[in-house]
């Protein structure tokens, strides 16, 4: 595994996913279709590609944003419906130009990244979860330990090891790169050769 062109690739999707949660707090797409896009793009930062047809609609996001800020006075950006857009956030050009370079993310393989999604969707609380923040992706989890597990390998993810305590739910989701210092309890993740770290952490109050 080369873990700097996996890293690369998992920050191509981050970066598309804070475009996502800019257009849904903007209110340039809905809740579910934001969500819908989450997971998709997790999923991107599991397997490294997307399908085309999340290719499009990420395309169609960000169009309506900025069709959206041509239409009206700039305004600062806030949160709606439990959507973040972390700091540090890139400006929209920068993430128009990232939706140019992923293009060489697109894959033919529908089946298998719908199965990632699906898995993403089931697992995390995608109404609140965000991209960013010191980790490729953060969100809340909905499955307990055992059931996560099991729906990782349904989906076809390699359980590939895990390490640590886990303190039992309700916990946050972490997934970043396995190089990282790990949490309370890692589970490491693969597709083929990429390898992600999903850290298991008590869920934040506040």
């Amino acid at each position: 595994m080369k873990s700097p062109m996996v890293t690369q690739d998992a920050e191509t999707f981050v970066s598309l996913g804070q475009a996502v949660a800019l257009a849904r707090a903007e209110g340039a797409v809905d809740p579910d279709t934001a969500s819908d896009l989450t997971a998709a793009l997790v999923a991107g930062v599991l397997a490294g590609c997307m399908d085309i047809r999340t290719y499009g609609r990420v395309h169609e996001a960000l169009a309506a944003l900025l069709e959206q800020a041509f239409a009206g006075p700039a305004r600062e950006v806030e949160p709606q419906g439990g959507a973040t857009v972390s700091e540090g956030a890139e400006p929209l050009g920068a993430y128009l130009e990232v939706v140019g370079h992923a293009w060489e993310k697109v894959s033919g393989d529908d089946e298998a990244c719908a199965a990632l999604a699906s898995f993403v969707a089931r697992a995390f609380d995608l109404g609140t979860a965000r991209f960013g923040e010191g980790c490729w992706f953060r969100g809340r989890l909905r499955l307990e330990l055992p059931a996560l597990l099991r729906a990782a390998r349904a989906a076809g993810l390699l359980v590939v090891s895990q390490e640590g305590t886990f303190t039992g739910p309700p916990v946050d989701g972490r997934l970043g790169d396995p190089g990282t210092p790990a949490g309370p309890f890692r589970v490491v993740l693969g597709w083929g050769e990429r390898r992600a770290a999903l850290d298991l952490e008590p869920l934040a109050r506040g």
